[in-house]
């Protein structure tokens, strides 16, 4: 790397790393370990006295595999396995202040982006954990490290938490691979936790390009499918949908965009209860008869469930007080949200298998393709199960894999809330952003999770960037733009339904943004209340494919607040510029674009260019230009 220092490849090396494993009952520190290496295979065990930890090699020596044996008489209870590079006391150490940091976090719940190793933001802490995968880069003279998970995904969780030397976090740092593994391990026994890797090299992008090829050749082919459009209910009607809005969605999206969308889904608000996945009082004719509907209209009906939660005051969970999980107390498990409070299924438990069998066959037969699975995430803030010798990752893991069963291969299932690692395999889409709405508080927000997603697009499967919404006093006559809510501002650290709604170019910044995902294209808005324009806008999004864009100034000092995206269409690349900050901001087209002569042509107008902007745009705060770039 042109003979600069290389201190990240330097001190993230894996001979470099100390083990701490944590049991119920004991911790045992490297220190007191017997630690034997096999060099020609490369594999290093630590060994005690009832147990071990081996970091065995790939072939090609890039791939590690952590494996725990448990060779005493009796059965351990394990917690957690971390790999710790600690901070460097002497020169040259990582200066924290240096450096910023890819915050992957486990499910959509929590945002993704790329933040200062040493402080906090607005939207992040750097005490949090990143799951899965993290990328360390320092800006100049630029370096970049990657470390992260590898399928197949095992019965643990991974995240890579920063060691900081000192409590002000302005000092030297090092990182940490902890494996949370909590469970019982036979006596006897072993068992593969994860598969690592750690990829160097000069840009953050370009590793998790390599770090996402490496995900998708461990993964079967079945997943590489392409994105799907469609219509959901939720985000207008929420749990007030009826029976009439979906057939009259459905007429208006046959009239408007025919072709251009492929599925009808029915969201939160159909069900007799939560946990008991039939038609309630909105929808009279039944789940199977509106399926009828759907399809003679030339769709495909999908459904939305919660598939572990069971409202307490449901015969099921009356019934059924074995079917459950409890707390640490052994007393049970339950969350409380808008809708009550809920118990969460134990899938350990045969009949709980046998219940969501039969659940997801009877709707597949009802006529649904398409499956949205919500709120599994919930299942891991519980801690006695049915048995013990499985961690929520392989709970999540088996349950996804009931779900794909009982629904067939050719349905489509998107895992909304689920941690990446458990479903990835299963499902052909992942949630990779919070729920939006028509507020620029959740637009903002969504944007920066979307691109710091980028590389998962084409590789887990698809992604969903949530819907694509349009409503704005521009694009209808609509007054009642959603169910009547609280007025609030807007504060560092809060976006929930915060400040004002959306006005049009906002709109079209989300809009542009989920395009450039690549990923599933799913309209969000009532869709008979749209004028002209609305609907216009939403027919742009819905046009050509594109592979996933890539945001190439994501790990730049401007990359949170002004991202440049660029996405690969047929023939002609797309080339966005955003201004997500909340002042004007002066913007030049990065290079090769900047000057560029076509033909080329505005996105939204779909006016010719004759010539890129050489010199520098003001944009307007929360807006967006792009460019259909000819590469003739």
């Amino acid at each position: 790397m042109g003979g600069m220092e290389l201190q990240l490849f330097n001190q993230f090396q894996w001979d470099r790393a100390s083990l701490r494993i944590e049991c119920s009952d004991r911790t045992f520190e490297c220190g007191d370990a017997l630690i034997e290496e096999d060099v020609d295979s490369g594999q290093r065990t630590w060994r005690w006295d009832v147990l071990a930890v081996s970091i065995s090699c790939s072939q090609d020596q890039a791939v590690r595999s952590i494996t725990f044996h448990n060779h005493g008489v009796h059965d351990i209870h394990m917690r957690n396995i971390g790999l710790e590079w600690k901070p460097m006391d002497v020169s040259p150490y990582l200066d924290a202040r240096s450096y910023v940091q890819l915050h992957h976090s486990q499910c959509f719940e929590k945002l993704a982006g790329v933040r200062p190793v040493h402080r906090p933001n607005d939207w992040s802490d750097p005490a949090e954990a990143s799951s899965m995968v993290t990328v360390i880069s320092r800006r100049l003279p630029g370096e970049a490290l990657l470390l992260g998970a590898l399928p197949p995904y095992e019965d643990c969780f991974v995240s890579f938490p920063i060691l900081h030397e000192s409590a002000h976090r302005d000092g030297a740092f090092g990182l940490s691979v902890q494996l949370a593994s909590p469970r019982r391990m036979s006596s006897n026994s072993e068992e593969v936790l994860a598969h690592l890797i750690i990829l160097h090299g000069k840009e953050g992008n370009l590793l998790l390009e390599q770090y996402a090829e490496l995900i998708r050749n461990r993964l079967p082919q079945s997943l590489q499918s392409k994105r799907v459009t469609g219509w959901n209910s939720w985000d207008y009607y929420a749990g007030a949908v009826s029976e009439r809005d979906i057939v009259e969605n459905t007429r208006t999206s046959q009239e408007q965009f025919a072709d251009s969308i492929r599925y009808i889904v029915i969201d939160e608000g159909y069900q007799s209860q939560w946990g008991i996945w039939e038609a309630g009082w909105k929808f009279p004719n039944g789940l199977k008869a509106l399926c009828e509907t759907i399809r003679a209209d030339g769709f495909e009906p999908g459904i939305w469930t919660a598939p572990l939660m069971v409202n307490c005051s449901t015969s099921l969970y009356r019934e059924h007080p074995d079917w459950f999980v409890d707390d640490k107390a052994g007393n049970p498990y339950h969350v409380s949200i808008g809708y009550g409070s809920m118990a969460q299924l134990d899938i350990t438990h045969p009949e709980v298998r046998e219940h969501l069998c039969t659940v997801y066959t009877q709707l597949r037969q009802a006529g649904f393709t398409y499956f949205k699975c919500d709120f599994t995430q919930m299942l891991l803030g519980a801690s006695r199960f049915s048995r013990d010798d499985i961690t929520p990752a392989s709970m999540l893991r088996e349950l996804f894999s009931l779900i794909r069963e009982s629904i067939g291969e050719d349905a489509y299932l998107l895992a909304c809330g689920a941690p990446y690692e458990a479903v990835i395999g299963f499902a052909d889409s992942h949630r990779t952003t919070g729920d939006i709405h028509h507020y620029w508080s959740h637009i903002r927000q969504n944007i920066r999770s979307m691109f710091a997603r980028w590389w998962m697009q084409g590789t887990v499967g698809n992604t969903d960037p949530d819907f694509a919404i349009v409503r704005c006093d521009r694009t209808t006559d609509d007054v009642l733009l959603s169910r009547r809510l609280p007025k609030k501002p807007w504060h560092s650290g809060a976006n929930w339904y915060a400040g004002r709604e959306m006005n049009l170019a906002e709109a079209q910044t989300l809009l542009l943004a989920c395009y450039l995902t690549g990923g599933d294209m799913v309209l969000g808005d009532a869709l008979q209340h749209l004028n002209e324009a609305g609907l216009a806008i939403l027919s742009t999004v819905l046009q050509e494919p594109i592979k996933r864009g890539v945001p190439i100034n994501l790990f730049d000092y401007d990359g949170d607040d002004l991202p440049i995206v660029v996405a690969q269409g047929e023939g002609r690349k797309l080339l966005a510029i955003f201004n997500l900050s909340d002042d004007y901001r002066p913007r030049k087209l990065p290079q090769p674009f900047a000057g560029l002569k076509g033909p080329h042509e505005e996105f939204w107008s779909r006016k010719p260019i004759t010539i890129l902007a050489a010199e520098e745009i003001i944009m307007e705060p929360h807006t967006a230009q792009a460019w259909w770039v000819s590469e003739a």
